[in-house]
């Protein structure tokens, strides 16, 4: 951790930010309540068996999982899910901090490796039950993964919506006479733009009576272009939520599930697909893209959001090679204590986000500034008083500090591209 002089010095910039001038307002609405903090939607995440989970154990107590999604991205295309790597997923669930909702993605594609694979309806039945004897409780079962990048991707053209809704048809009906109270999810199409979603689109036309989560990913860039344009594609969270309801709920494009009530889910979203490549992955903008994203697709309504990854998964993951915390784990380790339901939050700056979620007689105002400079806010919550604030930047994190803390007033200067939670109590009648 960073020496205390340091950290003193953090505190003391703070008050020294106070003189700053052109206050933004935040309003918060505490009476004014909306959905209910889903941990599946706000602590969701990407799990494979190759994360290390033994070696970072302690540290996981403070980002605990609210969700997990198995066997994550491509690994379910190249493996089977077999008794092995069942029974290493829930070894490795014992080790694990509370008792995460499950997703398990039942194997499609056939792999690079020429041998056969275990992708028929039968095999996805034996998953089901390989799972339930090995005490996986799992809620959703999701078929395949990113089956619009089988063709123009891995090679094989035969891959249409038209086929894979055939697949998921059959794996569907397979795993629901294994485990009747089964939730069924897909497509799971990729990030790419427009294709992804025209390949749902194309999917809910042929199977919209038989999917219960529909599900895509977001990736909106690859790890290039500037800091500013990377943060403004948090959007994709609202129009990606919003163009698929409108897709579920129009009869000509849903004409057989378009009055079947469903959930929606992100099983994958990072800003940057590119494993190999650290830019807004393991940097700052990432942490802050990944924050104010995972708030979006909460509030906006999705049952799911699982971020790529839970752990180190070359420079995707909250922690790194070396069991050291990434922004990300910072960004999720403020997440976590949010509970109680969203209330309304509003800025009047662009680039200066905001949300709340209210717990009795307090409430959370998560603030992030995607500004390169430090901004001020001046907080305006009612009955509400600011008694406190924690922060984070791309400092605290690269030197493993604890969070930095701001005075208890209403005006409130954030330090640039930071995250801070501030708690507001309503005083005792």
């Amino acid at each position: 951790m960073r020496p205390r002089l340091f950290q003193l010095a953090l505190t003391l910039a703070a008050f020294a930010f106070a003189g700053a001038s052109s206050a933004a307002t935040v309003t918060v609405r505490p009476d004014a309540e909306g959905p209910a903090v889903r941990p599946s939607a706000m602590a969701g995440y990407n799990f494979g068996n190759w994360m290390p989970v033994a070696e970072v154990r302690e540290s996981l107590k403070e980002v605990p999982p609210g969700a997990l999604r198995f066997p994550a991205g491509n690994a379910g295309d190249e493996s089977n899910l077999d008794a092995a790597v069942l029974g290493t997923f829930a070894a490795a669930l014992t080790l694990m901090p509370g008792q995460p909702e499950l997703m398990v993605q039942t194997r499609v594609f056939q792999g690079r490796d020429g041998r056969p694979a275990a992708n028929s309806p039968e095999d996805a039945a034996a998953a089901v039950k390989l799972a339930r004897e090995r005490g996986l409780n799992v809620t959703y079962w999701e078929i395949g993964n990113e089956p619009d990048l089988y063709g123009p991707v891995r090679g094989d053209t035969s891959w249409t919506a038209e086929r894979y809704c055939d697949v998921f048809r059959a794996q569907a009906a397979a795993v629901r006479r294994e485990q009747p109270s089964a939730k069924i999810a897909g497509p799971a199409v990729s990030g790419a733009v427009p294709g992804a979603m025209k390949f749902l689109e194309a999917f809910v036309e042929r199977c919209g009576d038989v999917v219960d989560l529909l599900t895509w990913h977001i990736y909106p860039t690859e790890g290039d272009g500037s800091d500013a344009a990377a943060l403004t594609t948090v959007r994709e969270a609202d129009r990606t939520l919003a163009h698929a309801r409108a897709v579920w709920a129009d009869p000509k494009r849903n004409p057989k599930g378009h009055m079947r009530p469903i959930e929606y889910g992100v099983t994958e979203y990072g800003l940057s697909w590119r494993t190999e490549r650290p830019r807004f992955l393991s940097d700052q903008t990432g942490a802050l893209w990944a924050m104010e994203t995972t708030l979006r697709l909460a509030k906006g309504g999705a049952a799911v959001a699982h971020y790529f990854a839970y752990l180190t998964t070359g420079f995707h993951g909250l922690i790194d090679n070396g069991g050291g915390p990434r922004p990300t784990f910072y960004a999720f380790r403020l997440l976590s204590g949010l509970k109680g339901r969203f209330v309304d939050a509003a800025s009047d700056t662009t680039g200066i986000w905001a949300h709340a979620v209210r717990d009795g007689d307090t409430v959370n105002l998560v603030l992030i500034n995607s500004h390169a400079t430090r901004q001020t806010v001046q907080v305006d919550a009612g009955a509400f008083a600011v008694r406190g604030a924690r922060w984070f930047d791309a400092a605290i994190a690269e030197q493993e500090a604890e969070y930095g803390t701001l005075p208890a007033r209403p005006q409130l200067v954030l330090p640039a591209r930071s995250a801070t939670v501030v708690t507001l109590q309503r005083p005792s009648p």
